[in-house]
């Protein structure tokens, strides 16, 4: 995206003003780096802005003080230096609906939980002030809005109503989901290896449909897969899709050269190498794996504890991942090993061709966990 030209006439005869390009690029670099820093563990956010700044200091003071303003609640996206808006810490509620209590708040705004007037049933709803938030986090919101309503699946969040209120402010009403997220939720049932994989068949099922409306979610993580008290498995988070086909087309989406989508430790190698535009179904499918590869095997495929963010990307992009039976999760030749040398493919055209492909072998390997599982409890 251009940002105009500096000898553009004005009306009145007097020219508009000069954009200083290197501001404006350390500006678009600084949000880049800003959005994957907010995914990541506070104590890992410093060194991975170090080392994406790559010896700038005034990029990294910049995205430090994103940082600062995103953990103090304001939005970080508008800033023309490091002045930032600050978003009321009570945004106005749409009619028909009861604060309960919080759920999450970041710089692009908050999620509230609330009680249905009309019904009693408890929903989140997501609240963005749009005119504090700025022009991109608006329109990924407006984005993600349009998304849900396209999108119908049991494992999927549905979306109750959306609209805007007085004041600039939008919002999202969506199902609430009373659980926690499945790395969390495995750990303290302590579930067997073949339930854990059962749960991610629904998952990769809730994929098939967003990959037919040509919707790509592009942050695959146990953060974004919510278990219900049920047992059910739930995919949310379609902010950062990409949309592939019709009318929202964002395949020419304006990027930055080399910016990452996604939470690092999760990202395809093709996302890790800052491709993301080029990203397809299939990366969606590689983290898929790297979360199911996670879940039995209690670590990530790469070693990622105590390296840089420069090197666990070099991780992603260029070594194998560990084969699971190294892992002790499974005994050597389980075919779980072949599955994941699939999932895990560097290349694209290696891994499985669709959602549907990958479900039905993660259904075939349900049952031979299952039968490990027996085997192990004798």
């Amino acid at each position: 995206m251009t940002d105009g030209s500096a000898s553009t006439q004005v009306q009145t005869g007097q020219r508009a003003p000069t954009v200083d390009p290197a501001k404006s690029n350390r500006l678009r670099r600084a949000r880049a780096i800003f959005t994957c820093a907010c995914d990541m563990p506070a104590d890992e956010r410093l060194m991975f802005v170090e080392d994406s700044c790559g010896g700038d200091l005034a990029l990294v003071e910049l995205v430090r003080s994103l940082l600062r303003a995103d953990e103090g609640g304001v939005s970080a996206w508008d800033c023309a230096g490091v002045e930032v808006a600050l978003i009321s810490p009570v945004l106005s509620l749409p009619l028909g609906y009861e604060p309960i209590r919080e759920l999450g708040r970041g710089g692009a705004g908050v999620v509230q939980l609330c009680r249905e007037t009309e019904s009693g049933e408890l929903v989140a709803v997501k609240l963005v002030h749009l005119a504090s938030s700025g022009r991109s986090a608006a329109a990924r919101f407006r984005r993600e809005w349009r998304l849900l309503a396209r999108l119908r699946h049991p494992a999927l969040v549905a979306l109750r109503s959306a609209g805007t209120l007085d004041g600039g402010c939008a919002y999202l009403v969506m199902d609430f989901i009373d659980g926690q997220d499945i790395r969390k939720h495995c750990r303290e049932q302590h579930l067997p290896a073949h339930r854990r994989m059962e749960m991610l068949v629904s998952i990769a099922e809730a994929l098939e449909v967003a990959h037919g409306h040509g919707i790509i979610h592009r942050d695959l993580k146990p953060g974004n897969i919510l278990v219900e008290r049920n047992g059910g498995a739930r995919l949310i988070d379609f902010g950062a899709a990409r949309v592939l086909d019709g009318d929202l087309n964002t395949r020419q989406e304006h990027t930055l050269t080399g910016q990452i989508i996604g939470t690092l430790s999760y990202l395809s190698p093709e996302q890790a190498s800052g491709n993301s535009r080029h990203a397809d179904h299939r990366s969606d499918l590689y983290q898929l794996g790297v979360v199911a590869y996670e879940l039995l095997a209690g670590t990530l495929p790469y070693e990622m504890d105590g390296h840089t963010s420069a090197e666990m990307l070099r991780s992603i992009i260029a070594e194998p991942a560990r084969a699971l039976d190294s892992t002790g999760a499974v005994k050597a030749g389980h075919p779980a090993v072949a599955f994941f040398e699939r999932a895990l493919a560097k290349s694209p055209e290696q891994r499985f061709g669709s959602a549907a492909e990958m479900a039905d072998a993660m259904r075939a390997l349900v049952e031979a966990l299952r039968t490990s599982d027996s085997e192990a409890a004798r």
